[in-house]
This record gives C-alpha cells, sequence and structure tokens, in this order.
C-alpha cells in the first residue's frame, strides 16, 4: 500500500483485502508508506507505549516514521481519573522516541473543532479503546434524554454536578457510597458520532475493551434492519435476543479469542446518517469484523483491556474492526 493509494479510489478495496488476509489490524502500519494512528481516549498512554514498542523497531527498519496522535478528555493534573492519568516518564519516553512524531492532546474532547484543526485528515488507523459507558452507550437519536436519565438514575444511581477542592465534579451516589467522577461522566454522545467521527479520518478503524452497553447499540445503528433501532427502548440484556434474533445467538456463542465477519451474520446498513459537520452522504462500512476478548496474542493492548480479566462483574468485551467505505 502506498502513500499514493491512500489517496486513490480504491483504498477501501485494498484495506479490506488486506484486514480479510491478517489476524492483526495494526499489521496496516507495515504496509502503509506514510504509517498514522489517531487513538481516541488515550487514557494512560499505555496502549501507545505498547504499539510503538511493537512497531517502531519494524518501521526503522522499512526507514519510515511513525505518526502517533493521541486524544484524551482527562485534564492533567486532575483529582479524579485515578489510574487513567498519564504517568511523565510515559509521556517523556513518547516524545523522545526516535522515529516516531507524537502529539498528545489532554485535557480535550476530541469533538472540539480545534483539536480537529491540529489533526491530520486522514491517519492509516483510528483507534478507540473501551469507548466510555454511557457516553457511546446510547444513542441519542433514538432514545430520548428522558429514557436515558431515567435508565441511568435506576442503574447507577442519582448524580449532580457539584465542585470538590474547586474542580467541578459529577457525584454519583451508588450502593450507598458518593462516589465522585469528572463532570461530563454522563454526557452522551452516542455511537454514530464515534463512528462519523472516526470513518472520517481512518483507512480502518479500531475499537476494542468494548462493553456490552456500547457494543450492541454500536451494532443496532451498523445493521440494516430498523427493527435493530427500536424508539426508547433500552438495549438491556432482556431484549437483545428478541431485537438482533439469530445474530444475537451466534454473537453470544462466539468463544473468547475467535471472530466473526459481521456481514456473515447481519445485513449491514448501508444509509448510516452523518451527524457531525460538515455534512456528507450517508455512509456505510465495507467490512466489519467482530471478535470476543479483551485481549489478543500479537496485538498491542493497554491497562484497561488487561485489568477486564479480573473485573468480575463484567462480561467478555468486544473489539469491532471497521472498513469505511471511500
Amino acid at each position: 500500500m502506498t502513500q499514493d493509494s491512500r489517496r486513490s479510489q480504491d483504498w477501501p478495496e485494498r484495506t479490506e483485502a488486506f484486514l480479510r488476509a491478517s489476524r492483526n489490524p495494526y499489521d496496516l502500519l507495515v504496509e502503509d508508506e506514510s504509517p498514522s494512528l489517531l487513538d481516541l481516549g488515550a487514557g494512560d498512554l499505555s496502549f501507545a507505549e505498547e504499539l510503538t514498542a511493537q512497531y517502531l523497531p519494524r518501521l526503522r527498519q522499512q526507514r519510515k516514521t511513525l505518526t502517533l496522535h493521541c486524544v484524551d478528555r482527562l485534564q492533567p493534573g486532575s483529582q479524579f481519573g485515578g489510574p487513567l492519568h498519564v504517568p511523565p516518564h510515559r509521556l517523556q519516553a513518547l516524545q523522545s522516541q526516535e522515529g516516531l512524531q507524537f502529539k498528545f492532546w489532554g485535557g480535550q474532547d476530541m469533538f472540539d473543532a480545534h483539536v480537529l484543526a491540529a489533526a491530520r485528515s486522514r491517519y492509516t488507523l483510528v483507534t478507540c479503546h473501551a469507548p466510555a459507558t454511557p457516553t457511546f452507550a446510547y444513542e441519542p437519536t433514538r432514545v430520548s434524554r428522558d429514557a436515558i436519565e431515567r435508565h441511568l438514575r435506576s442503574t447507577k444511581g442519582e448524580y449532580r454536578v457539584v465542585r470538590e477542592a474547586g474542580e467541578a465534579a459529577l457525584e454519583v451516589l451508588h450502593g450507598g457510597r458518593s462516589l465522585l467522577f469528572p463532570p461530563w461522566k454522563f454526557e452522551v454522545r452516542g455511537p454514530l458520532a464515534l463512528l462519523d467521527f472516526m470513518r472520517r479520518r481512518a483507512l480502518a478503524m479500531v475499537l476494542s475493551s468494548v462493553d456490552r452497553d456500547v457494543f450492541w447499540e454500536m451494532l443496532s445503528q451498523v445493521a440494516a434492519d430498523p427493527r435493530a433501532r427500536p424508539r426508547d427502548t433500552i438495549l438491556t440484556p432482556a431484549v437483545l435476543p428478541a431485537i438482533f434474533g439469530d445474530a444475537y445467538a451466534r454473537l453470544m456463542a462466539l468463544p473468547v479469542g475467535s471472530s466473526a465477519v459481521l456481514a456473515d451474520l447481519m445485513t449491514l446498513r448501508d444509509d448510516i446518517p452523518p451527524v457531525l459537520e460538515p455534512p456528507t452522504p450517508p455512509y456505510r462500512f465495507r467490512y466489519a469484523e467482530v471478535r470476543r476478548g479483551a485481549v489478543f496474542g500479537g496485538l498491542p493492548a493497554g491497562q484497561t483491556a488487561r485489568r477486564f480479566s479480573s473485573m468480575k462483574e463484567e462480561v467478555p468485551p468486544w473489539m469491532l474492526t471497521l472498513v469505511p467505505d471511500a
């Protein structure tokens, strides 16, 4: 895959062909003449650290420079976020790597216009690891704000914005405890916004460590059958079998570590509506692969993915690899 082919009309076909033949989507970086990756919700940069450790030596041998851009909304120095903050030594190491053009936007909403202006128009890969719940777990074009808020209050507890030591925070009363989070924790953007953002900038997209709520809401938006998008219905485990039918049964039967091509399980939507500016025509994904699990052999992973095995209340997460059409 040459730099010219990235700008040609056949790059979606070439990218799909590569991913069908490869078990590792990150190997696209080795194939591309101008390898680049945008990581959304980059957290503590542990994924970036693993990625560069695995791929920089190979790219240096090819005399290529890797562009790695990372965005995270957590404000550096905030009292909230705990282990998701970036250790200074990791940030400094990434900033000083030979053969790496690295930039980290901390304390930035990826949807902010000035972040977009500083980013590249196209990346080999755009990734999002553990897309946030509830931010991307409910689609506001399908589920009303009232329905979302009722569900959050019934499952998470009462919540309100407060100030703690001079900093805004979201206080959630859950299980008799008062829990504090960044003030935007319960802002809902929906999967359509995330998919739209990623597909505008990616040859291929990887969403990993996707939890149950985000995964099924996302699948409801890429499924062709409009019955997968019932109005004002929260996609709880109780309703998923009826909504997704055979596709649900086959996906739930996937062993951890296994994968399936989504088009083999359901018809994919060819008119996904864009929700971001500037307006574009409806779009589709020409290739979509689903894997079950958080960590896969040979694929770089961050600390969030590696913690899933110790999260007793969490079911195995999902990974989605998507190729947007031109």
